[in-house]
């Protein structure tokens, strides 16, 4: 709003899409409608911003509808004149001296403002819209950057095109070259109509407009407004407010009944309006070739960021050599350094590799993740074309780095002289890095702000850190708490690396590594599956990144359903009127509370029955553990026969011994508390039921119809 209490909108009324003019332009619908934003493009450069909108949204030839690439030629020459199109877009806006040049962001030096301005209407232009919103194009401009962008909007305009905007406190020239205006007052209409009647429309309210005055200003100072300022120096005025609301009503009520409002009232009653056909929508192109555009994108940012690049591979070759210098050559040194060392050293590795992976991803993708929100909403691409580029790129410096540091770091520790074992060691960096990348996409995607993500950090990282292997003897640690280390992709890589390192290792003949891995406890699993243990947490922590990008769509997509944006706006325009032209004008009110439920089991019942099936397992499988660890713990006395527990702990045994496990001895009181734990749970049957219920359209709608809907669309391209 202008000044916070009006607006002007500027709209090419005369060529509107389907107003049934014979000489009018007629030019594809779109998918969405597009609302280019009013600041930052995002940090990439004029080019590559036009070239990737330009590919994601461009139909195979303006104003016709999309062809088969037989009819629309070859491939090349396609290609050929999407570029020429973005050239001409580029030069079109003023934009040939900074073409390749960065946009920029908060942190980044790039262009001005106004070619920012002129950059992001140019990334809709290319897209040959039919409509365009803008929101304040020339809000923080200087005059002439701010007329040129409200000439190249005329430009556009010219051409067939719709363009809405809202402009503050436009200059005389900027006036002129709007067609149409609404002026708003507290939210109502003052005036709606051309240009060019809106003086004469206010001298017959009694507001003449001077002639050398911009009307802008006449509409502020003389019309919404008394230019009179004097009783703003008198604190008792208090009546200032009721003026105004008095001259609102006037305004109002000579809006209502002048003749204007009646012939628009006419057009709205007698809408002059050719159908529309399914050949007049677009389409956004196919998702590989999203992927090739935004692969291409990403990779020329990554190079042109070198400076993160070059950090990160100093930042490996600086640990590497700390860690090396201070644990050198430790294998000439007596067994029990050799142990604190050793187990320092690798517990170190598998800590700073997730960490380093995790604040190297959190701190650029916080920057990207409101461009990925922005450039999606407008329809360039599509999550899975965006994440997989993203992965793609970011692939070979996630491995690259852990590569150097280990190829630094493991010959002057003095590890095993053994390539079979380097390769384990840098397998298991690789895959802590991955862990971390994974771990901080997850944070990125969850959180908008960095200083939120350092906030949370510490309460994710930290129990990994605690349940290590090192910190803590996790084989005698609180029973009730002991399962943490199970979730710990630290502990895993920690667990593989001394493995590695400790196991048949001897000095001086004696079996040192076996009996050093009996007394630190770091669990039963073996080198190759604790790897697999790290890969499993991040691809639950990639799949978690996943959707919660996927949440980043607006309210209005995720009221979708399974329909996408474009059909529902397809159905939505080529069906039947919408609520407020039809007979019910009342709609129902919104359902609240268990109504809400019963109608969202109603939408879907297979995923309420899910969710429910699972929080049942669930709230039996914690308790049972939980209840079992207590009473390890306390180890309280045993009423049953030595004889029973014998039997039950010989059969238990069988079934230990098939794992490898050790076995329990004959007056181990096991048996008793599963049997104690079972029947807690079993009694506790009602509140679990009550407690799965309660959690169940949460979890239905956050955890289940995310799953079935990838899996639906999973199936459908399979098909």
């Amino acid at each position: 709003m202008l000044l916070g209490l009006s607006t002007f909108e500027a709209f090419q009324h005369d060529k509107d899409i389907g107003s049934g003019s014979e000489n009018e332009e007629k030019l594809p619908l779109p998918a969405t409608m597009p609302q280019p934003p009013s600041d930052d493009p995002g940090p990439y450069s004029i080019k590559s911003e036009s070239s990737s909108s330009n590919v994601s949204r461009l139909p195979n030839d303006e104003g016709q509808p999309a062809m088969d690439s037989t009819m629309a030629g070859t491939k090349k020459a396609l290609r050929a004149k999407q570029q020429a199109q973005c050239s001409h877009a580029i030069s079109l806006f003023g934009l040939e001296k900074c073409r390749a040049t960065m946009v920029g962001d908060s942190s980044t030096k790039g262009i001005s403002g106004g070619e920012k301005k002129r950059t992001a209407i140019a990334m809709e232009w290319v897209t040959s819209s039919p409509v365009i919103f803008l929101d304040e194009p020339t809000s923080g401009l200087d005059a002439h950057s701010a007329l040129m962008v409200t000439h190249q909007l005329k430009d556009i305009a010219d051409t067939g095109r719709t363009v809405v905007a809202v402009l503050h406190q436009p200059s005389s020239e900027m006036f002129a070259l709007i067609d149409d205006i609404v002026v708003l007052f507290e939210g109502r209409i003052v005036y709606m109509g051309e240009r060019a009647n809106f003086v004469d429309y206010l001298a017959r309210l009694g507001y003449p407009c001077g002639m050398y005055t911009n009307p802008a200003d006449h509409v502020f100072n003389s019309v919404l407004f008394n230019a009179d300022s004097s009783h703003l120096a008198n604190s008792k005025s208090l009546g200032n407010s009721v003026v105004m609301a008095q001259r609102a009503e006037t305004l109002f009520a000579a809006w209502e009944n002048s003749s204007e409002a009646a012939a628009l009232q006419r057009m709205i009653d007698n809408p002059e309006l050719s159908p529309i056909t399914a050949s007049q929508f677009r389409r956004t192109s196919p998702p590989l070739t999203q992927l090739k555009y935004l692969l291409k994108r990403g990779s020329r940012n990554a190079l042109r960021n070198s400076l993160v690049l070059r950090i990160r591979i100093a930042q490996a070759i600086f640990f590497g050599l700390i860690i090396g210098l201070i644990f050198l050559n430790t294998q000439n040194k007596p067994p029990n350094v050799q142990q604190q060392n050793f187990s320092g050293a690798l517990f170190f590795t598998s800590t700073a590799q997730m960490l380093i992976a995790i604040l190297a991803v959190i701190n650029v993708f916080t920057g990207e993740r409101l461009v990925f929100q922005r450039e999606r909403d407008a329809g360039y691409y599509g999550l899975p074309a965006y994440y997989a580029s993203k992965n793609i790129v970011e692939l070979p410096i996630q491995v690259c780095v852990p590569i150097i540091y280990s190829c630094i770091s493991y010959w002057l520790l003095g590890l095993r002289r053994d390539a079979g074992r380097f390769f384990i060691y840098m397998l298991t960096t690789i895959c802590l890095n991955l862990c971390g990348f994974s771990f901080g996409m997850f944070l990125g995607a969850s959180f908008s702000s960095l200083s939120a993500i350092l906030s949370v950090l510490p309460a994710i990282f930290l129990p990994f850190l605690l349940f290590g292997g090192l910190l803590v003897n996790t084989g005698n640690s609180t029973a009730w708490l002991r399962w943490l280390q199970w979730i710990s992709p630290i502990k895993y890589g920690y667990t593989a690396l001394m493995y590695n390192q400790f196991k048949g290792y001897t000095v001086d003949g004696a079996d040192f590594g076996d009996r050093y891995l009996d007394q630190v406890n770091l669990g039963p699993f073996s080198i190759a599956v604790n790897i697999v243990f790290v890969l499993l947490i991040s691809l639950v922590a990639w799949l978690g990144a996943y959707a919660m990008l996927a949440r980043l769509s607006t309210s209005r997509r995720r009221k979708l359903g399974k329909k996408s944006a474009s059909k529902i706006q397809e159905e939505s325009l080529m069906g039947p009127p919408d609520t407020p032209f039809s007979a019910d004008t009342h709609p129902r009110p919104p359902t609240r509370g268990w109504r809400k439920h019963l109608h969202a089991f109603r939408d879907r019942p297979a995923s309420h029955i899910t969710a429910f099936a699972v929080l049942h397992e669930v709230t039996a499988i914690a308790p049972l553990a939980l209840v079992y660890y207590m009473l390890d713990y306390f180890e309280p006395s045993t009423p049953v026969p030595q004889k029973v527990l014998e039997e039950g702990n010989k059969y238990i045994n069988k079934a230990r011994e098939y794992f490898g496990w050790p076995s329990l001895s004959p007056d181990s009181p096991v048996l008793l508390h599963l049997a104690t734990s079972y029947a807690v749970v079993k009694a506790a049957a009602p509140l679990r039921i009550a407690a799965s219920l309660a959690m169940t359209p949460w979890v239905a709608r956050w955890c289940v119809v995310p799953v079935a809907r990838a899996v639906e669309r999973l199936t459908s391209k399979l098909k």
